[in-house]
């Protein structure tokens, strides 16, 4: 599970690089609506690819590409969005294992603040240790949640833009 987790932490790192460097070719969305925890975890436990891309093209999400890899397959979804006339590139990730054991989400974006509108949604569920790899980052912040079914992640890392300080936020839900 570890080397699981260390996989989607440097997904993570990528797909954060190349947002920077993809070209805008598809419309802009104005409105930024993102999943609920509720839904996060029902996407999670489909193990099933064509489930999740019904549900996610419906919030905007466009299939960007598919990586096979030796335990799993990922699939890679974007949108574009607007927020103060400043352009976002959001990035949804759906792993699934390749013996359909476990599934994982991953979502990051700059567009919006994730820490602020998931922590309260994770009220019931229990904190402990981040033991990913993005937790051992000194410019980012996470916190992890584990309600005995799901493993959550939620993360807020500054990155140095040219114009100045960003955020890349992050959640992940691991189906155990």
């Amino acid at each position: 599970m570890k080397s699981f987790y260390l996989t989607i932490s440097l997904l993570f790192i990528t797909l954060c690089s190349q947002a920077q460097n993809t070209p805008a070719a598809a419309p802009i969305a104005t409105k930024n609506p993102f999943p609920t925890i509720s839904t996060l975890t029902t996407w999670a436990s489909y193990n099933s690819q064509e489930k999740f891309n019904l549900d996610i093209r419906a919030l905007g999400f466009k299939f960007e590409e598919k990586s096979v890899e030796a335990s799993s397959t990922s699939y890679t979804y974007i949108r574009k969005v607007s927020v103060d006339n400043i352009n976002y590139t959001d990035r949804i990730v759906y792993r699934i294992a390749n013996d359909n054991s476990a599934s994982i989400i991953s979502l990051v974006t700059a567009s919006t603040d994730l820490v602020s509108f998931y922590t309260p949604q994770l009220a019931g569920y229990k904190t402990g240790k981040c033991d990913n790899e993005m937790s051992k980052d000194k410019k980012t912040t996470c916190t992890c949640y584990d309600n005995g079914k799901f493993n959550i992640d939620v993360c807020d890392e500054r990155v140095k833009l040219t114009l100045g300080d960003g955020n890349n936020y992050f959640i992940s839900v691991a189906k155990k």
